[in-house]
């Protein structure tokens, strides 16, 4: 049986950019730059970007969708779970190594300057933040976006492990029980504070996002899927916790796109889809873009100005952009190719389907 290709969702492309970039304005627009950008933009401005953070929700339901679309109806086996990690980490883990490299090194050559940086961290720390375990050791991290990157970790391999346990239940299972298994990670998202570092409390999201691909392709009906969205709003209404309502806004727009489809057309402009594309390494490397332009912009303007703090914050977006478009050219887009190569699914090597 020959799978067809797969279209290309530049919904997902672009939100994955706006997600990034939300992300990245919730930070430079902290600490000593806030006063400025508020006497600019104004406090409502500036209330909104500080919920930037909600982009890591939205990156949790993308990866769920994404992942239920390369698996896409393959039924795979433990090797193949074992290939398909490995692939995901051959495209995932050199732009993460490059960032590691320099969130290192950038402050130790400050040090060595003369000037206050940050000395670098021990051997176990390092080795730490190489197999994705500082936040479940408790070590101190790197960089404060590295804790998401440890979490869709845990998830990739638990849910290629899951699928490859179900491989011979019946047919049209899998897609309730991950969809089921929200429930209880939602609960302990609301409820449990003593799983530091682990996938559990965020799971809900990633399930969310693969039965929203489940629902698009009718293998799961829309109603069950949107009762759990509903439940995991509510329950971030009556817990005041952001966290459910923006992922399950992500969610929402997904299920519409699907539906009606927009995922192949909505959000499409061009300057999206760069976004888009270099949106892992703006991730990765505006924590030390924007400490950067902190440093070399800020000792030449009145940060407390809104002239002044706005030329740090332009200085430090402008710097992710072409350090995230170098590292897409020079890292992230050879780790793809080479990703490519892998063939993780058993069907693949008997030439019956493309591989993802």
């Amino acid at each position: 049986m020959n799978l067809p290709l797969r279209p290309r969702y530049v919904l997902i492309d672009a939100l994955r950019g706006v997600a990034a970039c939300a992300v990245m304005l919730y930070h430079f627009s902290g600490g000593d730059l806030r006063p400025g950008l508020t006497r600019l933009f104004g406090e409502a401005a500036l209330r909104g970007l500080h919920q930037g953070w909600l982009g890591v929700q939205v990156f949790f339901v993308l990866s769920g969708f994404v992942i239920a679309n390369t698996i896409g109806d393959r039924l795979i086996t433990v090797g193949d779970a074992l290939r398909f990690a490995l692939r995901r980490q051959v495209r995932l883990d050199p732009p993460y190594w490059v960032s590691l490299a320099l969130a290192v090194l950038v402050p130790w050559v400050t040090v060595v300057l003369g000037y206050r940086g940050r000395p670098p961290p021990s051997l176990g720390v390092l080795g730490a933040h190489l197999l994705y375990l500082q936040e479940i050791l408790r070590l101190p991290t790197l960089q404060p976006v590295y804790w998401t990157l440890a979490i869709e970790v845990q998830f990739y391999m638990v849910f290629v492990a899951a699928l490859a346990a179900l491989r011979f239940a019946p047919r049209g299972v899998a897609p309730w029980l991950v969809l089921a298994s929200a429930l209880p990670s939602l609960d302990a998202a609301m409820h449990w504070r003593f799983l530091h570092g682990w996938f559990i409390p965020h799971w809900y999201l990633f399930a969310l996002g693969a039965s929203t691909y489940w629902v698009t392709k009718r293998r799961l009906p829309l109603a069950p899927h949107l009762a759990m969205l509903a439940w995991a709003v509510w329950q971030g209404v009556h817990f005041d916790r952001l966290e459910p309502i923006g992922g399950g806004a992500a969610v929402l727009l997904l299920t519409v796109a699907g539906r009606v489809g927009g995922l192949e057309s909505w959000l499409r402009a061009r300057w999206l889809q760069f976004v888009g594309r270099v949106s892992y390494g703006v991730y990765l490397l505006h924590p030390l873009a924007g400490a950067q332009a902190r440093w070399h912009v800020g000792v030449h303007v009145n940060l407390r100005s809104g002239p002044g703090a706005l030329a740090v914050l332009v200085a430090a977006v402008a710097l992710t952009m072409v350090l995230a478009w170098v590292m897409h050219r020079l890292v992230e887009a050879p780790a793809m190719r080479l990703a490519a190569r892998i063939r993780w699914w058993h069907g693949d090597r008997e030439g019956t389907a493309p591989g993802a």
